[in-house]
């Protein structure tokens, strides 16, 4: 990156040294040899000038071969007399160039000034007698282009030279203010219609393309509301106004309305509005408001109240007349604040590139309007004579190719942002996205855990209303029984009365066992195969082995670490529970089996069989008295599985857990 930015300094010094030249000595210049064949001749070299310092001389004056010593060699390439700042000041401009018809033929030529904003432009042409063939009228930017010798926004001076003949040409320019650059060239007669037309069609392309971009711009900045565009749609109605009023089209297309402002103060509106608007860009672009170097944000907007105090200045005079000291003193301020902008954009790029802000869009402004700016440095450079005036510097032509360049390098550079901006955007609405659907299966884990513990809540609360519930009512109503009897009558058979409290006993006993296995159940989330096995075997060999001669066998087979949940669990445990009670109750069998497999995928099958009597159902259906079969099968249901009970040498219960 460093060594990229010598690159572009020593560009930046080489494109301003280039513009330098050695002068050239004085001495009457060579004629303009018009041979007939050429469409255009220049007349670099071929240019001598006088200042009229009395203001008044005529062409007799100035043509008398008396004053040939005053006339002194033009050593630019283009003619630039520099700054005028009023009209007390101004002084006429005579340019004197020889011209020589070699042909046998007369010949009709063009001077073509292109240059909009003078005040007065006379031509005359004197043979070698001095006298005079041709004298144009008077014409400046005040005259109508109706009424100019070409219906053109540049000023054309016909003339016809005899054959074999030479002549000399005076053009007489007074500038009452501004710069007095003189842009001249000859075109030969035949050629103009192609000139105007190529004029035409190179300016119509740039004003387009610039159109074009800042139509974009509009859309860009209304689908983004970002003000970044809105600015830089500033910018190119900068553009475009500079080369509208710079190149005379608003002296052509729009003569009345150059006359909104005094004098010719609309030739310097558009340059400042181009000035201003770029700052008003770059500090968006080159944003150091929300840093440590925050202040120059600070600089800018006052700069930009300068900007304003300018537009004051040009205007005040249309309010009210100005006495010529405060002209005086509001130009000489405007003088400064026009230049204002640029060195306030000069450090915006230097501090977002040597504090790396924006390193990247500071090289790429820098490089956008390099060109732009070397342009018009070296034109102020000119004025002040501290460089040649070369073509460049005074043909708008060349302006509008570095504005075209500033224009699509900048546009480029915008779109890219906006690429970045938008892929920005939518990695922030994935992310925020993301952040929602986690949010949301947080909350659908959430509302699902909030169901199970209802779920769970319901069949916990189920379970012990049905088991542990059931014994407590029958002590409750057992033991209510036997107090109303104690009350009604004596006790005397104390044999039954003792049976009936053991009864109780032994209901309060099977609550209590109910209501630790419930207890053990639900203690912990999951439990693993082997876990339950051994529980399992645990409660078969306290309450139900060699109970009326029935030995119960329990074997548990597949996965013994697979993770079984407390609902599978107990559910499992109750139909356990439930068929060894109806095998006592009903089976009259003396050994029964308990065989629970355990698939890796977490399939299961339980069964339980016997070698009592045999029992099944009636077309697989459930009768609503056999409610300790109905208990069994709603739990099995609840696991998701299926649940049947069939006879094969025996009873077997058979649950299937997919």
């Amino acid at each position: 990156m460093r060594s990229f930015s010598q690159v572009v300094l020593l560009v930046w010094i080489g494109c301003l040294g280039a513009l330098r030249l050695p002068a050239q000595s004085l001495h009457d210049p060579l004629p303009a040899v018009l041979e007939g064949h050429e469409q255009t001749v220049s007349l670099e070299g071929k240019l001598a000038y006088f200042i009229d310092s009395t203001r008044f001389r005529a062409l007799g004056d100035i043509s008398r071969p008396a004053n040939d010593a005053a006339f002194r060699l033009v050593t630019t390439p283009v003619p630039n007399f520099g700054y005028v700042r009023g009209i007390k000041a101004a002084r006429p401009v005579w340019l004197r160039f020889r011209l020589q018809n070699v042909t046998n033929q007369y010949q009709t030529w063009l001077a073509e000034i292109d240059f909009w904003c003078f005040d007065e432009l006379q031509l005359y042409v004197v043979d070698s007698q001095n006298r005079v063939l041709s004298v144009s009228p008077v014409i400046g930017w005040k005259t109508p282009v109706s009424q100019r010798l070409r219906h053109h926004r540049h000023y054309w001076f016909p003339f016809t030279l005899p054959p074999q003949q030479g002549a000399t040409a005076y053009l007489r320019m007074l500038k009452h203010r501004g710069t007095q650059i003189v842009p001249l060239e000859l075109v030969h007669e035949s050629a103009y219609e192609s000139a105007v037309q190529k004029g035409y069609l190179f300016w119509g392309g740039i004003l387009f393309t610039l159109a074009f971009v800042g139509i974009m711009s509009l859309f860009f900045f209304l689908t983004t509301l970002d003000h970044i565009y809105s600015k830089y749609i500033f910018c190119l109605l900068g553009l475009v106004g500079f080369f509208f009023i710079n190149d005379g089209f608003m002296n052509q297309f729009a003569f009345d309305e150059q006359f909104w402002l005094p004098r010719q103060n609309v030739y310097f509106l558009f340059p400042l509005i181009l000035f201003y608007s770029q700052l008003t860009f770059v500090r968006t672009f080159l944003s150091v408001r929300h840093t440590p170097s925050h202040r120059w944000h600070t600089i800018g907007t006052v700069v930009l109240w300068c900007g304003a105090f300018c537009l004051l200045a040009l205007t005040a005079e249309r309010f009210a007349p100005l006495s010529p000291a405060t002209e005086l003193v509001l130009m000489r301020i405007f003088s400064v604040l026009y230049w204002f902008p640029m060195p306030v954009i000069v450090a915006y790029i230097i501090i977002s590139i040597v504090r790396r802000y924006h390193v990247q869009e500071a090289w790429l402004y820098l490089i956008a309007v390099t060109p732009f700016y070397t342009l018009n440095l070296g034109q102020v450079f000119a004025n002040f004579g501290l460089l040649p005036t070369y073509e460049p510097v005074a043909n708008f032509t060349y302006y509008a190719l570095a504005a075209l360049f500033e224009v699509l390098v900048l546009t480029f550079g915008l779109a890219y942002r906006y690429k970045v901006d938008r892929d920005k955007t939518e990695q922030l609405m994935k992310e925020r996205t993301l952040q929602q659907q986690r949010a949301y299966q947080v909350e659908v884990q959430t509302l699902a855990l909030k169901n199970s513990l209802l779920v769970e809540k319901t069949r916990i609360a189920r379970d012990l209303h049905d088991n542990v519930g059931a014994h407590l009512a029958f002590v409750v109503t057992n033991l209510t029984h036997i107090s109303d009897q104690a009350e009604n009558q004596p006790i005397t058979d104390g044999k039954r009365w003792a049976g009936q409290l053991r009864s109780i006993v032994a209901h309060t006993r099977d609550a209590v066992k109910l209501l630790r296995e419930t207890i053990w159940a639900i203690h912990q989330e999951s439990f693993t195969v082997e876990e339950f096995s051994e529980r399992l075997t645990q409660y078969i060999n306290r309450y139900f082995q060699e109970i009326d001669g029935l030995h119960v066998d329990v074997l548990v087979t597949g996965s013994q670490t697979q993770q079984l949940t407390s609902t599978q669990v107990l559910n499992l445990f109750r139909i356990v529970q439930e068929a060894l009670s109806n095998v006592i109750k009903h089976a009259s069998a003396t050994q029964a089996t308990v065989r629970l497999h355990v698939y890796q995928e977490g399939r299961i099958n339980l069964q339980i069989h016997d070698n009592g009597c045999g029992f099944t159902w009636a077309n697989g259906a459930v009768s609503e008295q056999h409610y300790g079969l109905q208990n069994m099968q709603t739990r099995a249901q609840e696991l998701g599985g299926t649940f049947r009970v069939f006879a094969d040498e025996g009873t077997t219960v058979e649950v299937e857990v997919r």
